[in-house]
């Protein structure tokens, strides 16, 4: 599985290039190849998964999660790429697979699986935690858009970047759109997480759960902010990257065992 794995993280990481070298190049062609790379990646990854999840069962833990998030955004973003120009987004959302990616191969040993981790409390956790990140870094691919986007309207540039997006209303209600989805998901994970920690007697807070914490509160500020307050635009934008940031650090925390 090893091998399958490595090669679905390069597949990744040959789409991330593609999609890098179009936002600088003429044409749409260099566009359709990343497209179609990315769909004939998301298929071998969708075997890879169903042949791990065979194997392995609910025993995959945070590496089978690791994937389904990396699977589950690029076909999010092929979705919604047959509605909006969203290519620019592209290469964000193939980078952040590939990166998920390979910390499944590299980091995350399947053999290894305590008791704690049978708990299904807590695989409910991960997998809950993971529906939340993986909506937030849609929401937060959108965001990045919208910044760039929005300082190419003020100093009035055009260049090919800009025009392969779209309206600055439309970035930001889907990154509106991908916080109001992960957020609920991300919220029970937290209560999940709270419980099992209750439940298997551990005493302390770790650093792991108060970046989490910090993560949610984040998302929350912004929510509230933008139901409440009417929130919009560039602020909303960076504390959507902020709390990325935060709950991938967490992330690579669980996956490399330093969850303390």
């Amino acid at each position: 599985m090893e091998l399958l794995f490595a090669i679905g993280a390069g597949a990744y990481g040959a789409t991330t290039a593609t999609y890098l070298a179009d936002l600088f190049s003429q044409g749409d062609r260099l566009a359709r190849v990343a497209r179609a790379l990315l769909t004939v990646t998301l298929l071998f990854w969708a075997g890879v998964l169903a042949v791990f999840a065979a194997q392995v069962g609910a025993e995959g833990g945070v590496r089978f999660w690791l994937c389904i998030s990396g699977w589950s955004l690029c076909a999010l973003y092929l979705m919604l790429l047959r509605r909006y120009p969203l290519a620019a987004l592209g290469s964000f959302v193939t980078a952040l697979a590939t990166m998920l990616a390979l910390l499944a191969v590299f980091v995350v040993q399947p053999a290894e699986v305590s008791e704690t981790v049978r708990s299904w409390l807590l695989r409910i956790h991960i997998g809950l935690a993971f529906v939340g990140i993986t909506a937030f870094a849609f929401a937060t691919g959108a965001s990045l858009l919208y910044l760039g986007q929005s300082r190419s309207l003020k100093q009035k540039q055009k260049g090919l970047l800009q025009r392969r997006l779209p309206p600055l209303d439309v970035l930001d209600r889907l990154a509106y759109r991908g916080i109001l989805v992960g957020f609920p998901f991300y919220t029970l994970a937290l209560l999940l997480g709270s419980a099992q920690a209750v439940k298997s007697g551990e005493t302390g807070v770790h650093l792991s759960y108060v970046l989490a914490v910090i993560s949610w509160v984040i998302y929350g500020i912004v929510l509230q902010a933008r139901i409440t307050a009417g929130w919009r635009g560039r602020r909303a934008a960076i504390l959507t990257s902020a709390g990325l940031i935060t709950a991938l650090v967490v992330v690579m925390q669980y996956s490399l065992g330093m969850a303390r």
